[in-house]
């Protein structure tokens, strides 16, 4: 009996039979129709909250330009991301009845991963504030100057969307606004993302670096933030690593939920104290240097962590042969 049981775990860690591209169509079909259904279901929350009068009203809404708009859009918003990146991640991997090829939800077998993980995201502030700032500088040749103008455009109007979205002084708006920046983003993405695109591209390109920072690009540029990308490609990158070495899932999104969260407690802090969105966004460059030490701290902590893995991991398999 322990011997068929050692059988169906192995084979349940094999890859789907089908070519990697497969996986892929399977995927995108998966989020386009997640995508049609929560949405329809957003908009069916929009017509119990405001009745049917939310037709006319719709641009009014959807602008946050109103209390009830504001709530509208983060309830939508929250609804429409489950339907684009949770359903999707468990719909594939009950689909292709592979499961621990993309993900399970066991924690990591190291609890000291947890804590490697927080201080990660401690030295990474610093390091991505820069990176944030660098990115902001970046011009375009003249010749690209139609190009730069509708990234200038796009990074305008995802600002907006994102003050409206972080707007509030009360603790219900701070949990709230938790709920939907920075908890649900955290578990969906990281399903979708980490948990389902990469193994996809690691079996495609046999190489988990190159698909690690695929999934990075990828994961960067559907945010449409132009002068963000490069801090949120780095931020995507740590976390495939995070995933890569530990196995765990929930590692990516304790640090995803670390990031998005604390700049939703930043940007409640700052709104409390009377500040613009603009003068809590802005980066602070005045303690740069510290960026330096935080990066040496930063890349020790990661072969730390991917030390621990690894040991992890070998004890682990020695167990099992032992049973």
């Amino acid at each position: 009996m322990a011997q068929i049981y050692e059988n169906q775990r192995a084979f349940h860690y094999k890859y789907p039979e089908n070519h990697p591209i497969v996986s892929l169509i399977y995927l995108l079909l998966f989020v386009i129709v997640g995508a049609f259904v929560f949405s329809l279901l957003g908009m069916g929350i929009g017509f119990a909250m405001h009745g049917m009068d939310i037709m006319r009203d719709l641009p009014e809404i959807m602008s946050g330009s109103s209390q009830e708009g504001v709530l509208f859009l983060k309830i939508f918003q929250m609804v429409s991301s489950i339907g684009v990146f949770v359903v999707p991640s468990l719909l594939l991997r009950g689909f292709e009845r592979r499961r621990s090829f993309y993900y399970d939800f066991s924690g990591p077998k190291v609890r000291n991963l947890i804590w490697l993980t927080i201080g990660i995201m401690l030295a990474a502030g610093p390091v991505i504030e820069v990176s944030g700032y660098l990115n902001q500088q970046m011009k375009l040749p003249e010749s690209l100057a139609n190009m730069e103008a509708w990234m200038e455009a796009k990074e305008l109007e995802m600002k907006t969307i994102t003050e409206k979205m972080l707007v509030g002084t009360s603790f219900s708006d701070l949990l709230l606004n938790l709920l939907v920046v920075a908890v649900v983003p955290a578990i969906g993405e990281e399903l979708l993302f980490r948990g389902s695109l990469q193994p996809i591209l690691t079996r495609w390109f046999k190489n988990y670096h190159v698909a690690i920072w695929v999934t990075a690009i990828i994961f960067s540029a559907i945010h449409v933030q132009f002068y963000g990308f490069i801090p949120r490609l780095l931020m995507g990158a740590a976390f495939g690593y995070l995933f890569y070495w530990s196995k765990s899932i929930w590692l990516p999104i304790l640090a995803h939920f670390l990031n998005n969260g604390t700049a939703v407690v930043l940007y409640f802090i700052g709104q409390k104290q009377g500040k613009s969105f603009d003068e809590i966004s802005e980066p602070d460059m005045s303690y740069w240097p510290v960026s330096i030490i935080a990066a040496g701290v930063l890349i020790y902590l990661f072969i730390l962590f991917k030390k621990m893995s690894k040991a992890e991991k070998v004890t682990h398999e020695s167990m099992a042969q032992q049973r």
